[in-house]
């Protein structure tokens, strides 16, 4: 079984390792109130993504993009401040070249629903013969099907599978690995078919725009090392350079960490390194590990060759490569601070097993010749220099078989996670995945806290002064929660915008569900209160329209009139709706509001139909925002949307599992209900462009809402009064749900009888009964109760960390400590 919690008196951090997860976890965890200290062995942070000086040029390591699917990925740039430093495509555009011929082709999306949105580009694919380019369709509607989760689809080859399908060696050469294997690191033959689903799923057939590509127009030093230097200092990390650890020692009293310059003892530990530099410092053993983990893991090189001509020979940002060795080839002029005619051009090799021994000599004879079939203004061109680098452990390796082998971040140990892009965030080796992995490895050591340490987050100004940054000041747990300045006219602000919310907002949704038909239109206005089953109009009652209200305020909040956020607080309801009408079939839930759910009046099949009705409406609505920002709020909607469902995925799995941390539980819980919450104060920030200290507040504080909504919601699953709820009576313990409350008390000592209860059959009423007041008598309602009121705390202290209005702030304040002392 893992642990996760930490003891009460643990306070001091260490995060080893300064790459993308590491930076991601030391800020998550300093964002808590914790002493958080950074070790890195080099001279700088950033890890894999740095850069170097090479005369007058900066020159990256190594070629990294990212997808517009990557979100977390683009959260830390957010949190950062860098975003603006990157470019990111309006549009999916490939340029395709070929060493046998000087024509060009285009792999770009068009604006139908993934997956049509490349059915065109494909078509015209003509690296690939025509009766291939017909079967892509089919060939990518079963790749959508697979579960990647599946050990058996973990264990089968990409290649292997794509070949079972149709495909030839061709078209698995210039489409499936043209894509494949940039992301992957991986020969198709030698890839998990479970990790090239992944890629396939996520990034070509969820969303027609989520495989549009980014990348830095800056050197990825000043994009990541240097941001993260300035932001740990910031949120008061003690970050040291060139610091190896030679040694990781669990001890009973903390984690003893021993570097170059002396040791130290530390409560906990984040392990933010390669599997290789873990072993050097800790037997795997000591933490549940395989002791091969290293070995089983394995290493997959990259090469990267820089050239610098005197002259443009590439007219795009850069080049895709079918009938060539070379892959891609990237112009990196601008971020190399080129200002004349020079050109410097970037060839990333994915899967180098075969060159990463070669010598710069040789790998020069090499690539040259390729360049010039490839490029065809290589033949007039100097090559003023020619140089590479090399990513030897660039990635594990993604062989089949390889998905078993990755741990989470919690370890056997309590006080030590693990982060690393080679951990089990669900993504291949990617950096999204390490930034991922930092954000899981900060939930573990998070999820056991005690109720009173987030009261002592830090206070930090949001304004810099020249030469330096406000330090951190940190309040201890014994100072009050920060109040509003009129606090004692926060119902007043509450009622108001309750009633604004009515007035707004349901006019909107009206307007919304009156563009559907049929059983459609009356399926959707039943659960939103406005009709019975039979359509007769009723007395609305379609909750208390807490998302909406929220967005409201935020708007508020950002000085800006709240009828501007009116699109998307109704998108924001009609798709909480989305998200009731399917948990209620799959929760198997017949009473909501105090009356049935829509499946126990219909169907399931209808239900459904009638959810996904009310999730298309969602984008609808937002996207007819007249703004100049409604494009980038509703992809917010839509990274929303996909933490719903991965949020609500991870709550069915955990159903079907004997154990699940309370690490893992908090994180689906950040995911189904945080997210959404989140999402509810950020989209109203970006659909009116406020400032980044705004934004970034705001969705601290409905993340943190989130937190306790969940805490609460769960206490109400299992002590709720369904004349109060509107739910049944104990149906969280009904269904065996791994609750929060349930999965906290099942990590208390000597719960062998509970774990068997929470593993057999179908529970009799009062069994139910019996055990949910063992649960009160264990303390687990008073956990969700403390829990709920320290993420309150965080809430109301990100409302003072940026410059917001303070009539909305009491509002966003009375909200918060409603959410937190909803009846039983």
């Amino acid at each position: 079984m893992t642990h996760s919690a930490l003891p009460a008196a643990r306070r001091a951090v260490c995060v080893i390792g300064g790459g993308l997860a590491g930076i991601t976890a030391a800020l998550d965890l300093a964002d808590r109130g914790l002493e958080v200290t950074l070790l890195e062995s080099r001279a700088r942070l950033g890890g894999l993504t740095h850069s170097f000086r090479r005369g007058e040029l900066w020159v990256d390591g190594g070629q990294h993009v990212f997808l517009r699917c990557c979100t977390s990925y683009l959260g830390l740039l957010d949190r950062l401040g860098v975003r603006h430093l990157t470019y990111l495509q309006e549009r999916l555009d490939v340029p395709i070249a070929s060493e046998r011929s000087a024509d060009r082709t285009l792999l770009r999306r068009n604006d139908l629903p993934a997956p049509l949105h490349l059915s065109a580009a494909l078509l015209r694919h003509r690296w690939m013969p025509l009766r291939q380019r017909l079967a892509v369709g089919r060939v990518a509607l079963a790749l959508g099907r697979l579960d990647p989760a599946d050990p058996q689809v973990d264990a089968q080859s990409f290649g292997g599978w794509l070949r079972q399908h149709g495909a030839d060696d061709r078209s698995i050469e210039v489409l499936w690995e043209l894509i494949g294997k940039a992301t992957l690191n991986a020969d198709a033959d030698r890839c998990s078919l479970a990790l090239a689903a992944t890629v396939f799923q996520l990034g070509m057939l969820a969303d027609k725009g989520a495989a549009d590509i980014g990348w830095s127009r800056v050197p990825l030093q000043q994009l990541h090392g240097d941001a993260a230097d300035r932001a740990l200092a910031e949120a008061g990390c003690t970050v040291r350079l060139r610091s190896k650890v030679s040694a990781v020692v669990p001890g009973d009293t903390g984690v003893r960490v021993v570097a170059h310059a002396g040791e130290e003892t530390y409560d906990a530990v984040v392990l933010a390194v390669p599997p290789a530099a873990l072993e050097r410092m800790i037997d795997p053993i000591a933490l549940g590990l395989p002791a091969d983990l290293a070995d089983g893991l394995g290493v997959s090189p990259i090469v990267n060759v820089h050239v610098v001509l005197d002259r443009p020979v590439l007219d795009t940002d850069f080049v895709a490569a079918v009938d060539s060795p070379l892959q891609w080839v990237f112009d990196r002029s601008a971020a190399a601070g080129i200002q004349d005619r020079r050109q410097c051009l970037a060839v990333s090799v994915s899967a180098a097993d075969e060159l990463i021994g070669m010598t710069a000599a040789q790998l020069r004879d090499w690539a040259l010749p390729h360049l010039c079939d490839l490029l065809p203004g290589m033949a007039g061109a100097q090559v003023l220099d020619f140089f590479v680098t090399r990513e030897p452990e660039a990635t594990f390796r993604a062989a089949p078989g390889s998905a078993r082998l990755r741990p989470g971040a919690a370890t056997s140990r309590p006080g030590v996670a693990l982060a690393g892009a080679w951990t089990d965030t669900g993504w291949p080796a990617t950096m999204e995945g390490a930034v991922r992995s930092g954000h899981a490895a900060a939930t573990v050591l998070l999820a056991g806290l005690p109720a009173d340490l987030p009261a002592s987050l830090p206070a930090r100004s949001t304004r810099h002064s020249v030469g330096g940054s406000t330090p951190a000041v940190r309040r201890s747990a014994a100072d009050p929660v920060p109040a509003p300045a009129d606090r004692d006219d926060g119902p007043r602000v509450l009622l108001h915008a309750q009633e604004l919310t009515q007035t707004l907002v349901t006019p909107a949704l009206r307007k919304a569900v009156d563009t559907l038909d049929g059983l459609e239109h009356l399926v959707v206005a039943y659960h939103l209160g406005f009709v019975d089953k039979r359509g007769n109009p009723v007395r609305e009652d379609g909750g208390k329209k807490l998302r909406p209200m929220l967005a409201l305020l935020a708007a508020q909040a950002v000085r800006a009139d709240p009828a501007q956020a009116v699109s998307g607080a109704a998108a924001l309801e009609l798709l909480h709706n989305f998200s009731l009408v399917h948990d209620d079939i799959m929760d198997r839930d017949r009473t909501r509001r105090h009356r049935e759910t829509v499946w126990s009046v219909w169907d399931e099949a209808t239900a459904i139909l009638g959810g996904d009705a009310m999730h298309a409406l969602a984008f609808e609505t937002v996207l007819a925002d007249p703004g100049p920002h409604a494009a980038e709020a509703g992809h917010l909607l839509a990274a929303t949307t996909r933490d719903l469902i991965r949020g609500q995925i991870l709550d069915m799995g955990f159903e079907q599992r004997h154990t699940v941390s309370l690490g893992e539980c908090r994180a689906m819980a950040a995911a189904k209900t945080g997210a959404l919450l989140r999402c509810s104060t950020e989209l109203p920030a970006v659909l009116l462009g406020a400032s980044h200290d705004q934004r970034t507040a705001l969705a601290t504080y409905g993340r943190a809402v989130g937190d306790a909504f969940q805490l609460v919601d769960d206490l109400l699953g299992i002590w709720g009064v369904p004349s109060v709820t509107g739910k049944s009576n104990h149906s969280d313990l009904r269904a065996k749900k791994r609750s929060l409350p349930v999965t906290w008390a099942l990590e208390q000592p000597g719960q062998r009888a509970l774990a068997a209860w929470v593993d057999s059959g179908e529970p009799t009423d009062s069994e139910v009964a019996r055990i949910a007041t063992q649960l009160d008598q264990l303390g687990a309602r008073q956990w969700c109760r403390e829990s709920a009121d320290a993420a309150i705390c965080e809430a109301v202290d990100a409302l003072h960390r940026a410059d917001l209005d303070e009539t909305a702030v009491t509002g966003l304040t009375e909200v918060a400590h409603y959410v937190a002392g909803r009846d039983m």
